[in-house]
């Protein structure tokens, strides 16, 4: 079983920094960084993808508290909509996610009004990084503890004060940093566009479906998981008919490919 730790803290004077917030500094420092990165080499726009990466993230924590005061006090939000400028903050993956995807579709189609490939390939761009940032933010979920699961006696079980349970920040991080080495080890090789779009949607969906069922409450996810799911099996069908993302000749032959 896993022995529980109390959230790291680091007192400089009178500031006090918390794990979970260097961890989730880092991990949209480390999001944007692959985007820009995979972006130059796929020749798609580093600088266009820096530009949206910026709109999807504003727009993604506004997202994620947004969802946060929706679920936490949701008939006081349903008969309130402005409390969310007067809760105090929170966020949720759920709507840092939905956030992110609105971000980048009103940056690539409103303000600069791409075509539907060239989004869609920024899209698929946007999506290879989230498996590598969500791991580190999701460590920092684990570091706070802040989503305890049902109580167990599993070896995997963390040993909280109150009795041991599963702990699903650390379950979800294990999970992302597998499919993040997937998803490198994929890279290494043209994709259709929309191919790691498809696929994060498709196996996280699919993952977050299991996981709330291990959540205290009852399933509050499947729904969106499934409707994740569907869309992203329906974008998978269609990636296989577009043309592959090229990668530059050098780049296929190295291991390192963000």
């Amino acid at each position: 079983m896993i022995p529980y730790y109390p959230e790291p803290l680091l007192h400089l004077g009178p500031v006090t920094i918390s794990a979970f917030r260097v961890t989730l500094v880092a991990a949209v420092l480390l999001g944007g960084y692959i985007m820009v990165t995979r972006a130059v080499r796929l020749k798609v726009g580093g600088q266009l993808m820096f530009d949206a990466s910026r709109w999807a993230v504003v727009v993604g924590f506004i997202g994620a508290h947004a969802a946060k005061v929706a679920m936490d006090y949701h008939a006081d939000f349903v008969a309130n909509p402005m409390m969310m400028f007067s809760t105090e903050g929170g966020i949720r993956s759920i709507g840092g996610l939905a956030g992110g995807l609105i971000g980048m579709l009103m940056f690539c189609l409103l303000w600069k009004r791409l075509s539907f490939l060239a989004t869609f390939r920024l899209l698929d761009v946007m999506a290879y990084s989230m498996p590598f940032a969500f791991a580190v933010g999701r460590l920092g979920c684990f570091l706070v503890h802040d989503h305890r699961g049902i109580a167990s006696t599993s070896w995997f079980a963390v040993r909280f004060p109150e009795g041991s349970r599963y702990d699903l920040g650390l379950i979800e991080c294990l999970f992302l940093v597998a499919l993040s080495m997937v998803f490198w080890s994929l890279a290494r090789r043209p994709r259709p566009a929309g191919f790691f779009l498809a696929g994060y949607g498709l196996v996280y969906g699919v993952f977050r479906i299991w996981l709330d069922t291990l959540h205290i409450q009852p399933m509050r996810f499947w729904e969106g998981g499934a409707l994740t799911v569907m869309g992203a099996a329906a974008i998978l069908i269609s990636a296989f008919y577009s043309a592959p993302a090229r990668l530059p000749a050098t780049e296929t032959s190295q291991a390192a490919c963000m």
